[in-house]
This record gives structure tokens, sequence and C-alpha cells, in this order.
């Protein structure tokens, strides 16, 4: 009969092969997908069908911690919408727009991205991120990893942060949700994140959250709007909201058009930009997100988010994304204590 010391080695053993696995799987998904062709469902590119491997991950991607974690069902939700705002402007206004860009610099309609908020930790702007309810922050796990969730505080309505407006207000994190997010430089996976507030915030016409993607959508071939304060060709933040657009790629022509490894670019990732750069986010716009307007009800839906940026607007490195759609279920399961929109 096995020892307690020889029990607890081989659990410990255990432990690390399941870990190592799920690592591999995330990396040798790629080559599995990689190969196969992209189908066209509704007009919406569907992501690769993937084998064994992409499988395991999937069904392993959810943190053991959120399985135990108890969350109430909301009750008394209030009637609202999400991906529209109170702006006068059009969604179709950006969409034969090929000039603008957060690099570079150019204002976005105020009150066009209500959803839009501001991260600042210790009293400091360091990132974006999304309203997706009443009560959770979708936003990059780079930007939150590893940090004190006190020290947090997230600024709603903000448009020129040099400037805020009278109605501009901030909600403190009291949870902080990432999903096996790792960054070994060269390889970055799942980062994305999820912020809990210690507050509901009110929903209606002012603020609205932006609207959650169906579950497989790569949105390849759709024209897509980038947002946030990030850092402009003068290497400095932006005080107001700017806005780009730009074109999302299939993952072949990812490849073809860029100097990435295949290592790089799996089906839990958007690419988006042209070849020759120049349009593009940038370090600041980290948790940021990228929207595609639905064609079917004209609401803006949360695409992708904006990874951690280490060069930008650069010739064959169009922007990386990480794909929402590849999350939808395990963000539904983490947020299921908040109120959604229609």
């Amino acid at each position: 009969m096995a020892s307690y010391k020889e029990k607890a080695l081989m659990g410990s053993l255990l432990l690390a092969f399941f870990f190592w696995t799920v690592t591999y799987a995330s990396i040798a998904s790629r080559s599995d997908d990689l190969i196969n062709n992209q189908a066209k469902v509704d007009g919406i590119a569907k992501s690769p069908v993937g084998g064994p491997f992409t499988w395991l991950s999937t069904i392993s991607g959810l943190p053991i911690v959120s399985l135990f974690a108890f969350r109430t069902e909301p009750k008394n939700c209030p009637a609202c919408t999400c991906g529209t705002n109170s702006s006068t402007a059009s969604n179709d206004d950006l969409s034969d727009v090929s000039d603008l860009r957060i690099y570079g610099g150019t204002n976005a309609t105020e009150g066009m991205y209500p959803w839009m908020v501001a991260l600042y930790y210790d009293n400091r702007f360091i990132c974006g991120g999304s309203l997706i309810n009443n009560l959770y922050i979708l936003t990059a796990a780079s930007c939150v990893f590893n940090t004190d969730r006190s020290l947090f505080s997230v600024k709603f309505l903000m448009y020129d942060r040099g400037n805020p407006d009278s109605n501009v207000f901030e909600r403190r994190v009291t949870y902080i949700m990432t999903n096996w997010y790792w960054d070994t430089g060269a390889i970055s996976m799942n980062d994305l994140a999820l912020l809990k507030l210690n507050e509901t915030v009110p929903l209606g016409s002012e603020l609205s959250p932006v609207c959650l993607p169906p579950e497989g959508p790569t949105y390849a071939g759709y024209n897509a709007t980038v947002t946030g304060w990030g850092e402009t060709e003068n290497y400095t933040y932006s005080r107001v909201l700017q806005q780009a657009t730009v074109p999302i790629l299939t993952y072949d022509d990812c490849m073809k058009q860029s100097n990435y490894h295949f290592y790089q670019i799996d089906d839990s990732k958007i690419c988006a930009g042209a070849a020759d750069g120049g349009i593009d986010a940038c370090q600041g716009d980290s948790g940021d997100p990228l929207h595609i307007t639905d064609l079917q009800t004209g609401r803006y839906v949360i695409a992708g988010v904006v990874p951690v940026r280490k060069e930008c607007a650069e010739p064959k490195y169009p922007g990386i994304y990480t794909r929402v759609s590849k999350f939808r279920q395990w963000i539904k399961f983490n947020t299921r204590d908040a109120c959604y929109c229609s």
C-alpha cells in the first residue's frame, strides 16, 4: 500500500500533467485548426472546427474557483437595450472611414460608445474596458493580473479625461476573474478578464452596455471600430476618446499578410488591420473593445478586446485581439448574478 508521501507525490505529478496538457492544448490546437477552411453561415465567418486539443482546452477553460463561486440570480432587472447610444450620429457614419486611427488621434463622437469605461489604478489611468451588464466590466487580463483590486476605480461616461463632465461617476472593483491567462512574451493566451463592481450601475438611454456576440463568429470580412484613450503618434495617451476603423481578416489572410508566427494566431484571437500599418490600437488601449455593427439589429457588438500591446501600427503586424465569442460561455457563467439588456 502506498504511503502518504507517495500518494502526495502522485497527486502533484497528476496536477502538473493536467496543467501541462492545458498549456500544450492551447498551442497545439492552432496546428490542428489553421489548415481548415472557414465556413460561411448567415454571412458570418465561423472559426475552424478544432481537433481533440481544441476540445480539451475548451472544457478545461473554466477556472476551478468559478465553479464554486456563489452568485445570486438577479431580480427586477430593468428593461434596456444593449449596443445603443444617445448620440445623434448614426451607426453607419464610420462604415466608409479608413483614415481614422487611435495611433495618431481622431476624436470619437461624444456619447457614441456609452459602455466605454476608463480603468484607473492607484489614481492613474492604465487601461480601458466595456460595460457588458449592470455589474461587470470586460477588459484585458494583462491590465489587472497580479494587482490589488482595492486600488481600482472604474469611471463611466468619460469622454475627455482631462476635463471630465459632471455626469462622470465611478465604481470600485470587488472581484477580478481571469481565465487561465498567461503571457510568455512571445505567446499570450486568454487575455480577458471580468471586473465585478461594488455596486450596480443605472442602465438607460445615457448609459447602456455593449452587446455580447453569439458563440462562434469571427466576423472576418467586417469593418470594425476600436476605441480608446491609448497612445498616439505623439507618444502620449489621448485625453479625448479616440476611434479607428480596421478590417477584420480571416486567419489565412492574416498569416499571408503578416509576419506573425503560426503559434501567435489561433482561434481565440481576431486579426484586424491594414497590411501597411498606420491604423491600430496602441499602448494604453489594452482592454478596449473592438466593435462591429450587427447587420440585422444595427447595434454594436463587442467582437474583440485589445490585449497588451508592445508594438503598434507597424507594417505586416495587424492588431491581434482576444475573440470574445470564444469566451461567451465563460463570460455568461461568471456574470450570472447580473442583469443583461436585450
